[in-house]
């Protein structure tokens, strides 16, 4: 009777055992799928300095507020939710400025995507303001849909319905054009 006594109670415990333990597990799992939702970001960055080097060459650096990290993603991508401040460097050591308030950067594609207040000053002194301002950084190529208008070292102010240049801005396509030229004679 002891040895039977003892069995049944051997009996529950494991059983209550392996109950625990699969309940246990069971809500842990439960947890981290609260935790790490399918929208959230797989990580998160404050106050970030990045600086890009290109063969040694120190050729950009980003500041940004915050960072998020959706590699995770299908169609994976970084968001600057509280906008961005890019250094360009050339080879001569010249400075241009990219700022905006927001921007989001495709993996897949290259493709930057900046929006509200963009405004890029470059080494040469040309200055171009405008809401949305796209960079492909595979081909170099920056272009927009949305009005713009620059001015350039010379005193020219343009103004226009878009453009498509690359990144050194010398080749530019502007459309629908008005503003003031100055032209040698």
């Amino acid at each position: 009777m002891q040895k039977r006594k003892y069995y049944i109670l051997l009996n529950f415990v494991t059983a209550f055992a392996v109950t625990l333990f699969f309940s246990c597990e069971s809500k842990k799992s439960n947890s981290q799928n609260v935790l790490i939702s399918e929208d959230a970001p797989i990580a998160e960055a404050f106050e970030v300095n990045l600086k890009y080097t290109d063969s040694g060459r120190l050729t950009a650096v980003l500041k940004a507020p915050k960072i998020l990290n959706f590699t995770n993603k299908s169609f994976a991508y970084y968001e600057f939710p509280e906008g961005i401040i890019l250094d360009i460097i050339d080879k001569e050591g010249k400075v241009s400025v990219v700022t905006s308030d927001y921007a989001i950067s495709y993996q897949q594609t290259g493709l930057i995507d900046m929006r509200g207040n963009v405004d890029i000053k470059t080494a040469d002194s040309t200055h171009l303001q405008a809401q949305q301002l796209y960079w492909d950084k595979n081909i170099n190529w920056v272009f927009t849909d949305q009005p713009y208008k620059s001015y350039l070292p010379d005193g020219s102010i343009n103004e226009a319905d878009g453009f498509d240049a690359n990144q050194d801005f010398t080749i530019l396509n502007s459309r629908i054009n008005d503003g003031v030229i100055f032209i040698d004679e």
